[in-house]
């Protein structure tokens, strides 16, 4: 068997170690792999995105902290439903101006679910998630009353649908409302003017 030295000296008369070269790539590998296991622990890219906070279907929409003030100043708080159900038109005029204003709040809010031209073919059902939003353009709905509309959006549905009184004033809510008259009856904006 060969000895080995395991120091050696340079020039100048200095020792240092003598390492093998397969030493050497054994250590320089070992040495790869565990940076290479330490950083994989330290890359929170790598699944922040899969385990956020996301509202699941069916669950209430976040609600605002306590104290917090709305964007608009307006009130969150909730009338009577089955006064409101009651109300055969909306305080607000439907006019072009709300009906643009519906359109923005829906498109932001409901077409997730209900679909952009409220058919009730919004993105969730291409996700497969087992619901069916309603198809707002049914004859069923249109013969419902403004306040039914309404307090659907505030209230939530009596079934499925989630209370959407933290997310859309009343003010958007009527302007909702005005918008899906107008998916039910295409050219009707003008009839409250």
């Amino acid at each position: 068997m060969k000895h080995r030295k395991f120091f050696r000296t340079v020039p100048g008369g200095a020792r240092v170690f003598n390492f093998p070269v397969g030493l050497k790539v054994c250590a320089v590998a070992a040495f790869a792999v565990a940076l290479s296991l330490s950083s994989a622990h330290s890359l929170p890219w790598s699944w922040d995105m899969w385990s956020q906070d996301s509202v699941q279907p069916y669950e209430e929409p976040v609600l605002f902290p306590r104290n917090s003030i709305s964007t608009d100043g307006g009130k969150t708080k909730l009338e009577d439903r089955d006064k409101v159900e009651l109300m055969e038109k909306g305080p607000v005029p439907r006019n072009n101006e709300s009906v643009a204003r519906g359109a923005k709040v829906y498109k932001e809010q409901c077409a997730v679910c209900h679909g952009p031209g409220g058919l009730g073919d919004g993105i969730i059902i291409k996700k497969g998630l087992g619901f069916y939003p309603v198809n707002l353009t049914t004859p069923a709905v249109a013969q419902r009353t403004d306040g039914y509309i309404y307090a659907y959006i505030r209230y939530g549905g009596k079934v499925m649908m989630p209370s959407y009184s933290e997310n859309i004033s009343e003010q958007d809510a009527w302007h909702v409302v005005n918008y899906v008259r107008k998916l039910q009856k295409p050219g009707s904006v003008k009839e409250n003017q």
